[in-house]
């Protein structure tokens, strides 16, 4: 959907190249959006349909019936135009807005996989939601009393131009070559350690 299958191959071979070298295990998510926007959607149209009912009461005589059917009408009209459109609604929402539900998304994701319950507490989740443009790096808390979040938060800022130029898998690449020196230096790979995740690139519908 968002990666190929030879980029899928590339980042799982680079997760399982680093896991033989440290005890952290990997994950890479990815996700088209992280919310349903359709809410945002309604109130975007009640808000039109005021202000050209304010427009048509003013400027033109007509009928409560007529009014009242050029109103669902309209509202009709502008909700399928911005379903079919809705990254436009995307891009007149408040950064801070989009990084919330995408942040939120990401937190259930990293507990819906189980990585804040592995035997070892060395979970690492890259997470991305495409349409919201919008990476993060979750840990469990093993990882985050060696590793503090200053240091994710510059490869999550490279990350992020990656995603903009909509190379996704150059992204997860280079996020893992910036982690995996400190990883296997941190976390070195012991004797008895097993890789608890099955699948390590996924993507959410």
């Amino acid at each position: 959907m968002y990666l190929g299958e030879k980029e899928k191959e590339l980042i799982s071979k680079k997760i399982e190249n680093l896991e033989k070298l440290s005890s952290a295990e990997l994950v890479a998510v990815i996700t088209k959006r992280s919310g349903d926007y359709r809410y945002i959607n309604i109130l975007i149209n009640i808000f039109v349909i005021f202000v050209i009912s304010f427009f048509l009461i003013f400027f033109f005589d007509f009928s409560p019936i007529q009014l009242l059917e050029i109103q669902l009408l309209s509202f009709i009209g502008f909700y399928l135009f911005f379903e079919k459109f809705d990254n436009l609604i995307l891009s007149i929402l408040p950064k801070s807005y989009k990084r919330e539900k995408a942040s939120l998304n990401a937190h259930e994701q990293f507990s819906n996989l189980g990585l804040n319950r592995t035997k070892t507490n060395q979970a690492i989740m890259f997470f991305v939601s495409f349409d919201e443009k919008y990476v993060e790096i979750i840990t469990d808390k093993t990882i985050c009393e060696k590793i503090k979040d200053d240091y994710w938060q510059t490869i999550v800022d490279e990350f992020v131009k990656d995603v903009k130029n909509n190379n996704l898998s150059n992204g997860y690449l280079k996020a893992m070559d910036s982690c995996s020196e400190v990883l296997i230096k941190e976390f070195p790979i012991a004797k008895d350690d097993e890789n608890e995740l099955a699948n390590n690139v996924i993507e959410l519908r």
